[in-house]
């Protein structure tokens, strides 16, 4: 297997690749973080990477490799002479798989290193026989978001339960909250996915289609209210709707309008207007949302398309680039 270290301290760096080297691993050094970052490029099978390094440390570091569509879904381990919980639950939050803490022994860098790649082996199977399934190419850039929020739901397990008799009432809640956060983002990315693959069925299917009838501004101040909680931009967004019925179901409605108010709200500025407004023109209902966002320019309208993000090397947000192709289908 192939592994890069990333440790600012010769005589730790060399003996950690020497131990991995003894142990039939290929392995790649970096002396510090900005060329850690540059070597994960060739896309190691594991990284593990010194915390507190200067110029970058290694939560900038692992923050910037899972920015990275080819790298972010590397099982990436932490080491540290500093494993604090509060430490460890901030690696979490960035995706960090484990922590090793500072002396370690060759025993314990061996069993975390198998320790990974024993979990890393069956999600990964699992979403490339999920892509082949669906003609889609192994190892899409949007893969690793249907697995990065295990990572924040096994990571805090596994302190409950290793340290289940010392976590204070306090540091318990704390960790549970990461534990639902990750569950939570977990939850909606699948969802979505399913309601895209419902929505292909539909437009595909030449079935007869039932019509349905939905009262309109209900709908559409649904579908807006949602991503303006999430965002905690609520005293940013306006609407203003006139009455009306629409032939279309309810849930859709409200699922392609928080589609395109949450990419409004995640692409504008805290304090800045978003505005959706609804009127009838002759026999259609239109809806406007406006923002003051960076925009998008007509080439890129013409090309929305399922799992695409654009500028993402520019504006990284995570997400599965279903939205507005889910809102275009509605």
């Amino acid at each position: 297997m192939n592994i890069l270290i990333i440790e600012d301290e010769i005589s730790i760096r060399q003996t950690l690749q020497d131990l991995l080297e003894l142990n039939g691993h290929t392995v790649l050094v970096a002396e510090n973080g900005r060329i850690g970052i540059q070597l994960a490029e060739r896309q190691p099978d594991l990284i593990l990477c010194d915390v507190g390094m200067p110029d970058l440390d290694g939560y900038q570091v692992i923050d910037a490799i899972r920015q990275m569509p080819a790298c972010c879904d590397i099982p990436f381990i932490f080491l540290t002479a500093r494993a604090s919980r509060q430490d460890q639950r901030h690696g979490m939050a960035l995706g960090a798989d484990d922590y090793i803490t500072k002396p370690f022994t060759e025993s314990e860098i061996v069993t975390a290193i198998e320790a990974r790649f024993r979990r890393q082996k069956p999600l990964r199977e699992r979403v490339e026989k999920l892509l082949a399934e669906r003609l889609f190419v192994a190892g899409a850039k949007w893969s690793h978001e249907l697995m990065t929020p295990l990572n924040g739901v096994l990571g805090g397990l596994e302190l409950i339960e290793s340290e289940a008799d010392t976590i204070a009432p306090g540091e318990l809640k704390v960790l549970l909250g990461l534990i639902r956060a990750s569950a939570e983002r977990q939850h909606a990315l699948s969802r979505k996915l399913m309601f895209h693959y419902e929505l292909q069925g539909k437009n595909g299917s030449g079935a007869s289609r039932k019509v349905f009838r939905c009262d309109a501004p209900t709908a559409i101040a649904s579908g807006a209210n949602g991503p303006a909680r999430n965002e905690k931009r609520t005293a940013d967004l306006a609407v203003h709707c006139e009455p009306g019925e629409v032939a279309i179901l309810d849930g859709f409605l409200i699922s392609a309008v928080a589609e395109v108010v949450e990419n409004a709200l995640r692409f504008s500025k805290l304090g800045q207007p978003v505005t959706v407004v609804g009127a009838c023109h002759a026999d259609r209902y239109r809806i406007e949302i406006i923002d003051q966002g960076f925009g998008m320019t007509p080439e890129e309208c013409a090309s929305i398309a399922p799992f695409t993000q654009f500028e993402r090397s520019k504006f990284e947000r995570q997400g599965l680039g279903l939205g507005l192709s889910i809102a275009r289908a509605v």
